[in-house]
């Protein structure tokens, strides 16, 4: 099947998860010489692509061709190794078992995740906002003004003495602060923004800037701060403090935090179970395995003397 088409078929039909009858995994969705992609294959891929980018993955006819690319190759390569036999070698064996108990216990885990009771996570939420909900702010944010010296039309050195320059002008006079932006920044949103930054986030800027951003006081003006874009002259203008959040402000967020710890400790109460189990080796089979691994003259590095 063309990919083209595939992709017209995602367009008219999104999804998210799949649904496929059992006798439709077998049938061909594409080949290439002796490589052959069943549908039940190309689904079982599709569905190791991370939930949030398996739609736009998909819809990419570009990136939907390399998966199918991928998938043929994988096919082509193992039917070489088939037909010459390679598959019959012990430890390929192995380690195909190896992969395929991976796949295995990756895909029961993930099932049984799916299958726990639900919670009221709704109600864990609003417990969880109660208890800590001095905690739950705001992120404390600053309203800021730069003017920006690019380094992209000139050299760094050239770049970094205008900024000089417009500093020690505007320790004589703050005022020329609003007037510089306009004659000199290079921040193509200058002109819209007058170089004003409200409410900046920690997080959201790049680290220089910001660095310097949030150790000025109000008024403050910076010595210019060298970044991948030239240099700024920074001025603070506001602190804005941390506010309560409100529980519905946090509400979805919280819900989703209480579900993951719940299936988190759901999870690992569950792997605990296998892990309280003791590991049995006994010794014939540790010298079984050093013998396999490193030979019957292997001589261990922490005795001095043979295994």
């Amino acid at each position: 099947m063309n990919p083209i088409f595939i992709v017209l078929i995602l367009l008219v039909f999104p999804f998210t998860t799949f649904a496929v009858e059992p006798d439709e995994d077998s049938k061909v969705l594409a080949t290439r010489g002796k490589g052959v992609v069943s549908q039940g294959v190309f689904t079982a891929r599709a569905e190791k692509i991370p939930t949030a980018d398996r739609l736009a993955t998909l819809r990419d006819g570009n990136r939907l061709q390399d998966v199918i690319n991928d998938l043929l190759l994988n096919s082509q390569l193992a039917t070489e190794a088939r037909e010459a036999g390679f598959d019959k070698d012990s430890l390929v064996q192995a380690r195909m078992q190896l992969a395929a108990e991976a796949e295995l216990s990756a895909a029961w885990l993930q099932h049984y995740k799916e299958t726990r009771p639900v919670a009221d996570y709704e109600q864990m939420a609003r417990e969880y906002y109660q208890v800590n909900k001095k905690k739950i702010v705001t992120s404390r944010m600053v309203d800021v003004s730069h003017i920006l010296i690019s380094t992209e039309e000139r050299s760094s050195e050239d770049a970094l003495a205008l900024a000089t320059s417009l500093r020690k002008q505007l320790d004589s006079d703050p005022s020329l602060f609003e007037e510089m932006v306009t004659e000199y920044s290079d921040d193509p949103s200058a002109a819209s923004n007058h170089g004003k930054f409200n409410a900046v986030r920690p997080g959201t800027m790049v680290k220089p800037f910001e660095d310097s951003a949030f150790t000025l006081d109000e008024g403050e003006i910076s010595e210019p701060v060298r970044t991948q874009y030239g240099y700024h002259i920074i001025r603070l203008d506001a602190k804005i403090a941390p506010e309560q959040m409100s529980y519905e402000d946090v509400k979805e967020r919280l819900i989703a935090q209480q579900k993951k710890k719940h299936v988190d400790r759901m999870i690992l109460t569950y792997l605990d179970g296998f892990a309280a189990h003791d590991v049995e080796i006994s010794q014939e089979a540790l010298e079984l395995l050093v013998d396999r691994l490193f030979g019957e003259d292997y001589v261990d590095p922490h005795t001095s003397g043979a295994k």
